[in-house]
């Protein structure tokens, strides 16, 4: 399931936090309105960028099957933003023709923390644990190097306990925002090689 090219991927609005929360949207776009649908997403991207707490969004699109998949990750700093955007007019508005370009049911689920990026694409089998936690371990080990050699020099002389903190909380948040959503995106086919993808 590539990048979609031509809507957005990562973006960026505020600080990044550990307590966020993503909508990851599922939708089965008819064949003859892909142009129109992706039109109709960036408008929406567009609206999504200027809603307070937004952090960023992430598309990805599996085109394998003969009706094209759409799956949407939505990040916001809180659960509250989330659903102010979600109870807002002009999200309303672009639900309202929705429907014109989707073949199927869209789904919608709440994710909290990481789980969103370890979960599966629409009927796709569950990836191995071992990989999951494998995928972990090359995204975190690295940033655990990088902030004990940067951050070293300033933790001297602090209980070890502090200073072990010191690198833990930064490798976390990089690791939440953008390392993990790199390594699932980069690693797809491995995680669901059961599932083929373009």
């Amino acid at each position: 399931m590539p990048d979609a090219p031509d809507l957005s991927t990562t973006d960026s609005a505020s600080p990044r936090r550990l307590d966020g929360v993503t909508l990851v949207v599922t939708e089965r776009v008819r064949p003859s309105q892909v142009a129109a649908y992706e039109a109709w997403a960036r408008e929406l991207h567009a609206l999504q960028r200027l809603q307070p707490g937004f952090i960023g969004l992430h598309v990805l699109r599996d085109a394998s099957g003969p009706v094209p998949e759409y799956v949407t990750l939505v990040r916001f700093a809180s659960p509250g933003a989330l659903a102010a955007w979600r109870a807002s007019a002009e999200y309303a508005r672009a639900l309202e023709q929705l429907p014109h370009f989707t073949a199927a049911e869209v789904d919608y689920r709440e994710s909290v923390g990481l789980e969103a990026w370890f979960d599966r694409p629409a009927r796709a089998p569950a990836p191995a644990l071992w990989k999951n936690v494998l995928v972990g371990i090359v995204g975190v080990y690295p940033l655990i190097l990088l902030f004990t050699l940067l951050l070293g020099p300033l933790t001297k002389g602090w209980p070890w306990w502090a200073a072990i903190l010191s690198t833990v909380v930064p490798s976390t948040i990089f690791l939440n925002w953008p390392v993990l959503p790199l390594l699932s995106r980069g690693l797809r086919r491995w995680l669901y090689p059961a599932r083929t993808l373009p």
